[in-house]
């Protein structure tokens, strides 16, 4: 059985092989194929659009990689006949029996459906940019939203309200690519209604996903953590919810005055004078937002982690926190409970699925800063509930994420759509 991924970014052994740098995103895909690779009977594929010139195959660890020349403006541009010829020819090449979008979010995966009709195919769903974006300034005020556009938004013509009609346009993409196929994978309630609004006919498989390996191997302890730190992994862009956890740590602050919120990726703060000419408006709003709170001392970024990076920041964690306008299924959630951290998340998107509120952890509703940080003083005060929600979150994260289970599950469905009369594109 030869299976053809379509990925949006470079993973890492192949990033390696050619010298690119590597992304601590995807984490779920390098599990997957790794555990994919292992199995008699399948033949892998992954490709994906690089910034190289030339149409690029090579072999790594049991898996073929064909690089696909074109760089971001391939991604993006709808109908190109080149990018087809490239699809074309990658085929032509590995000869698949089926082909996996990974996410539905560029126009290279819709490239590949018009390509190769006649090849069945299935998407797996990430995000759904049809949905997310209607959440995207995440009850920013109008002031926040359009008063603060930075340098870089200027000189780029870049600004916040243009990411969202990024997204906007995008999403014309993904409503595309759901009526043409017959097939998709997902894990939650959320992607499933959304998917079904927009193509009733189409066949739903239920999968989870696979978890990077450093998380199964660790096990919190909350003797060990630092007291009153709090750990979120991402604070780029409004969606993400980072400014609301701000308003949190500011009231829990009277209490705690000692209080840590961590974030990995980029500091928005800006480390050098070349580094804040480039911050984008957010990271703007954030710093002000920073300042106005008096939370100067108690806001840290970690910078881009690893996974091993992200694990250790999880072992002295006393609480982690999603608190995003919308998500679909947080696998920095699922890292999180997986080690038994005690979490807390937005009552959004596909979230409810992953957490059951007071039994592996808090649910609150999005934009309710108060009662964010009531839920996490309750788990700086009692070390009890703390245990609780580690020991529920790690047992439901462990058989969720099961990675045999949920290779098998995969393999499963690959055979299912392979063996299925009607397995090609819808037409018109």
């Amino acid at each position: 059985m030869k299976i053809l991924w379509c990925v949006n970014i470079l993973l890492p052994d192949v990033a390696k092989a050619i010298g690119a740098p590597l992304t601590p995103l995807g984490g779920w895909m390098v599990s997957l194929s790794s555990d994919l690779a292992k199995i008699d009977g399948i033949n892998l594929a992954v490709a994906t659009i690089y910034s190289g010139n030339e149409l690029k195959r090579i072999e790594v660890n049991n898996i073929t990689y064909y690089l696909i020349p074109g760089g971001q403006k391939a991604m993006l541009e709808k109908g190109s006949e080149k990018l087809k010829d490239y699809w074309r020819e990658v085929t032509g090449d590995f000869k698949p029996d089926l082909l996996h979008l990974h996410g539905t979010e560029y126009a290279h995966g819709l490239a590949l459906l018009m390509a190769c009709p006649d090849i069945p195919s299935v998407v797996s769903i990430q995000g759904l940019l049809g949905v997310i974006e209607k959440y995207y300034y995440a009850g920013m005020e109008f002031s926040d939203v359009f008063l603060h556009s930075s340098f870089r938004d200027i000189i780029k013509l870049d600004p916040l309200w243009n990411n969202r009609r990024s997204f906007r346009k995008r999403a014309v993409f993904e409503r595309e690519i759901l009526r043409k196929v017959r097939h998709v994978i997902g894990r939650t309630t959320w992607d499933y209604s959304n998917v079904k609004a927009v193509n009733p006919s189409i066949k739903y498989h239920h999968c989870d996903e696979s978890l990077r390996d450093p998380f199964y191997r660790n096990k919190w302890d909350v003797s060990k953590v630092q007291r009153h730190s709090i750990f979120t992994t991402q604070a780029g862009y409004p969606i993400k919810g980072f400014h609301v956890l701000l308003k949190a740590v500011a009231i829990l602050k009277r209490d705690y005055p000692d209080i840590q919120v961590f974030t990995a990726g980029q500091n928005l703060l800006g480390n050098s004078f070349k580094e804040r000419l480039k911050a984008p408006g957010y990271a703007l709003y954030i710093k002000r937002l920073i300042k106005n709170l008096r939370l100067e001392d108690n806001v840290v970024f970690t910078g881009m982690l690893d996974a091993e990076g992200v694990v250790d920041r999880l072992m002295k964690t006393h609480v982690f926190v999603v608190p995003s306008a919308v998500e679909n299924g947080c696998n920095a959630l699922h890292e999180a409970m997986l080690i038994g951290v005690p979490s807390i998340a937005a009552f959004s998107g596909g979230m409810t699925d992953m957490m059951t509120h007071k039994v592996n952890g808090f649910m609150y509703p999005f934009m309710e800063e108060a009662m964010l940080a009531e839920y996490i003083r309750r788990i700086f005060e009692s070390d009890e509930l703390a245990l609780q929600f580690s020991q529920a979150g790690r047992e439901s994260a462990h058989n969720r994420h099961d990675r045999r289970k949920i290779t098998d599950t995969m393999v499963g469905i690959y055979r299912d759509i392979i063996s299925c009369p009607n397995n090609v594109l819808f037409r018109g």
